[in-house]
């Protein structure tokens, strides 16, 4: 029987991220999130420290390329030093973000941080008690893109132990990011692999349970579309079970809610309702960016001066939480089926929106390859809300007598 093993499996850190696309935010706000990636990275270092791992997988992407920082360097290697202190192995493969890394930076690392160093699939050894308990595969990026799949490259030594392969790539169907190192699912299900830790798309996510074949998502969220919870999966492999639990890591979280405020009549109430809503999300204690939509049934003026009001305490809050945006959606209030009997008008363009071959309609649309690249597939639900907003666009307009 095999000796158990445990490890962390991260990918995209993104070190010294250039954040992009964040402007007017208080100093302290400002430099809270330019270091929200270091502050991460050092929470994945104490958990692998506080849960006695045997390793950690680093599987692409370490850096952001264009910003590899002195900074982020001596930032990397304090952390390894730490693992490396605490008898802890760190296997490292390069990304497309930071390809020919070996070449372009000193790294002089601990005598634990293992780096795949070139584009041809090598493996490491990992020993525990003079036994090769854990085989790691893997490659590093030498070119901005690597565009060939890899896969067949990947070829598990006839010795016993787990077999863990690293790659930083994409499924081939993935229509939503780049084909770096393209795979297909069941390519990666036929090798005799134990685990297939992979990075790349930063939405976390299990492709595969028997192998386990798994995205970690970024360890910290980056812009507003990076959402929800960020950070690294803890995995045990034994002959009898394989254990996969995913730890937040991020020091700073992004969030787009929509909040439905109908019964608000007027900008007081609805600001009141916004700041019981911030009070809401500051209780978790956690800094966050929001961007929201709010569901009105009455005219708002004066958004910029109502977000202003709403960030001006945030200057001198520890526990931040920062409105990015304000969206105002109006929808108007109506008796759907009282409307369909006392408006002509109305009642055909109820009766035509419930008739509506909406899935023919997307589906003329989902075969133009252009299109398709930047939409997903619909589901019922998303077919019954776009018909619902349709129906609210007609009904604004309608029962506000056509003015803008």
């Amino acid at each position: 029987m095999r000796q158990s093993v445990r490890f962390l499996h991260c990918a995209d850190l993104h070190l010294d991220s250039p954040y992009k696309g964040l402007h007017d935010l208080p100093d302290h706000i400002l430099h809270d999130i330019k270091n929200s990636t270091f502050q991460a990275f050092d929470r994945l270092v104490d958990l692998a420290i506080s849960e006695h791992v045997d390793f950690v997988l680093i599987v692409g992407d370490v850096f952001d390329q264009q910003s590899v920082s002195l900074k982020s360097l001596v930032h990397l290697k304090e952390g390894l030093k730490q693992l490396n202190d605490h008898e802890i192995n760190v296997y490292i493969s390069f990304g497309n973000h930071d390809y020919q890394m070996l070449e372009k930076v000193d790294l002089s690392l601990p005598e634990r941080t293992y780096i795949f160093p070139s584009e041809e699939v090598t493996a490491f050894t990992y020993q525990k008690g003079g036994e090769a308990v854990a085989h790691i595969y893997g490659f590093s990026y030498q070119r901005r893109a690597v565009t060939e799949n890899k896969v067949r490259e990947y070829l598990p030594k006839q010795e016993s132990g787990f077999h863990i392969a690293t790659l930083h790539g994409s499924l081939q169907s993935n229509e939503e990011h780049d084909h770096y190192a393209p795979f297909l699912l069941q390519e990666l299900k036929e090798k005799s692999f134990d685990y297939w830790a992979l990075g790349h798309i930063h939405q976390r996510s299990i492709l595969s349970k028997h192998p386990l074949v798994v995205y970690p998502g970024n360890i910290q969220g980056r812009h507003m579309k990076e959402t929800g919870d960020k950070g690294c999966y803890l995995v045990e492999l034994s002959d009898a079970s394989q254990d996969l639990s995913f730890q937040s890591l991020q020091s700073i979280r992004f969030r787009e809610d929509t909040l439905e405020f109908l019964g608000c009549t007027s900008g007081e109430e609805l600001l009141e309702r916004l700041k019981q809503y911030k009070a809401d999300v500051r209780s978790y204690g956690e800094k966050v960016i929001v961007r929201v939509t709010v569901e009105i049934n009455f005219e708002m003026k004066h958004v910029k001066e109502l977000v202003t009001i709403l960030n001006e305490d945030e200057a001198t809050e520890q526990i931040w939480v920062w409105f990015q945006g304000v969206k105002f959606e109006y929808r108007v209030n109506y008796d759907r089926e009282q409307l369909k009997k006392s408006n002509r008008f109305a009642s055909e363009v109820i009766q035509m929106i419930d008739e509506a071959d909406i899935e023919g309609y997307l589906q003329d649309l989902l075969n133009n390859r252009t299109f398709r690249q930047h939409m997903r597939v619909f589901d019922q639900q998303s077919i019954e809300e776009i018909k619902e907003e349709a129906e609210q666009l007609v009904m604004q307009k309608l029962l506000k007598g056509g003015r803008d």
